[in-house]
């Protein structure tokens, strides 16, 4: 394959991956709604109007019922190439030799926009075999080999009287009303990009960062929480956005974010009211800083008591402003990391008047699980003895030992979470006796493990119910940000477009 042939391919490629942009001075965003082989596309009411342009704007067509849409070519010719070297430039940059490729950085304290000149070999290969041998022969780095999808897929329409269509995609997508994707039980209106990638139909919605975390706001703290909580939430979310976008977390997925946990929880306009568009307002374009950069703003549901430290969860290095704090006065007398403190506090009542089932859901909970089970989750045949060998501030498990027919350790909350049934925090203990011996909690599981928890999530940065509670006695947003994430400020100043 000649190069410049190769290249024109990969260009189109690129293309089809990028995401997010800005639009006349504000930032726009992919947001993941559906990825899967057919899409339907369903509006709600009885006058449709949807229309569905290919990316060039020379075919478009109009839409007035539901629609099924499928990949003509799913085995889509898909080659590998390798990367030779890149370069950055600042500017419009002209090179049939190069592939440019926009990606966005973070330089002095802004968001910036930056072109990446990609060049690659000029031989191509079938199979990714192929290209690791090659590269292995030529002592290239495996990570050089880059997959490639050298032909746009046409889909096939048809509307609900049978008729049928073909286009290329990417599409343009645009409906006034409001429609379904694959019979979801959230609509959506607006602007959406339809891609092909990985034999997979993805479809995304196109808006603004700021329409974003109108959808994301109630969705992860709730539609009737206080303004100030909202706020709060909303910077926070706002700032997680960006750090997730700089990360690339979904760089070969074909959109910039997901609509799950796994990003932040997004359902267009569901459950959104006035309320949640005044607070978005309000604080509009406002990020936390932290010596210039982009604060690492993570959240979850309910801490118990105290947040936790981000180097115990995650293992990484010392984050002064996530070293954990006390969400609740009350547990400054108790040690949370000694199994007795851990123990009482968790049997403390602590719910209000004020708060929502799912608080009080979040802030105490009970779970059993079969010692068979788990011992099938831990991957064992049996458990004799359980061991837990370390608790954080917050009072979370992080280091568990399983003595059976082997012996397994477990040093995540999150994997202690899954392997004792998705719990919904590690904050917990298993009713029963206890032994202690020289700091490690020992306990003979019965056949029924019964276990009493507190709090939701990982514990690391703003407690949601915290701050929902620190709303509701009148805190302002900026001290709610200030105490979940210490020595940070607020910035407005960060769009370089």
């Amino acid at each position: 394959m000649k190069r410049n042939y190769l290249i024109i391919l990969l260009l189109f490629c690129l293309k089809l991956l990028a995401g997010a942009q800005f639009i006349k001075g504000e930032l726009y965003l992919e947001i993941n709604l559906t990825a899967s082989p057919q899409l339907t596309i369903t509006p709600k009411g009885k006058n449709a109007n949807i229309t569905i342009t290919e990316m060039d704007g020379l075919i478009s067509r109009n839409f007035d019922s539901a629609i099924t849409i499928n990949i003509m070519n799913p085995e889509t010719l898909v080659h590998y190439a390798i990367l030779d070297f890149t370069e950055i430039v600042y500017a419009a940059h002209d090179d049939e030799q190069a592939v440019v490729r926009d990606f966005f950085a973070w330089e002095n304290s802004r968001l910036k926009i930056k072109k990446e000149l990609q060049h690659f070999l000029p031989e191509s290969f079938t199979t990714e075999e192929e290209a690791k041998q090659y590269a292995s022969k030529q002592g290239i780095p495996i990570d050089k080999i880059k997959e490639v999808q050298l032909l746009n897929s046409t889909v096939q329409i048809q509307d609900a009287t049978g008729n049928l269509c073909y286009m290329e995609t990417p599409l343009k997508i645009h409906s006034e009303g409001e429609i379904y994707f694959n019979r979801d039980s959230y609509d959506y209106s607006g602007d959406f990009i339809l891609k092909t990638v990985k034999k997979q139909i993805i479809l995304n919605q196109l808006l603004p960062l700021e329409t974003y975390l109108a959808g994301v706001v109630q969705n992860e703290i709730g539609d009737n929480a206080p303004a100030e909580a909202l706020k709060a939430q909303i910077v926070a979310a706002r700032t997680h956005a960006l750090t997730l976008l700089l990360n690339n977390k979904h760089k070969t997925d074909g959109y910039d974010l997901c609509n799950s946990t796994h990003c932040q929880v997004y359902k267009g306009k569901y459950l959104l009211n006035e309320q949640i568009l005044q607070a978005v307002y309000e604080c509009a374009s406002e990020v936390l800083f932290y010596n210039g950069n982009l604060a690492e703003t993570t959240y979850h549901s309910c801490c118990g008591g105290k947040t936790e430290a981000a180097d115990i969860i995650w293992k990484g290095k010392p984050i002064d402003y996530l070293k954990g704090v006390t969400c609740l006065n009350a547990v400054n007398s108790f040690d949370l990391s000694k199994e007795k403190d851990a123990r009482e506090w968790i049997d403390k009542p602590l719910a209000e008047e004020e708060m929502s089932s799912w608080e009080r859901g979040a802030l105490s909970w009970h779970k059993s699980i079969s010692l068979n089970q788990l011992a099938k989750n831990a991957g064992l045949s049996s458990i004799s003895r359980i061991e837990i060998l370390q608790r954080g501030s917050s009072g979370r498990i992080t280091k568990v030992k399983l003595i059976g027919n082997e012996t397994i350790s477990l040093n995540s909350e999150y994997q202690i979470r899954q392997v004792f049934g998705n719990l919904l925090s590690s904050f917990f203990y298993i009713e029963g006796p206890y032994q202690i011996a020289n700091g490690t909690v020992i306990i003979i599981p019965k056949p029924n493990i019964k276990i009493k928890g507190r709090g939701a999530g990982h514990g690391v940065g703003m407690c949601q119910v915290g701050a929902l509670r620190m709303a509701r006695k009148g805190t302002k947003y900026e001290e709610i940000l200030q105490h979940y994430y210490p020595g940070t400020t607020i910035n407005k100043d960060w769009i370089d477009d």
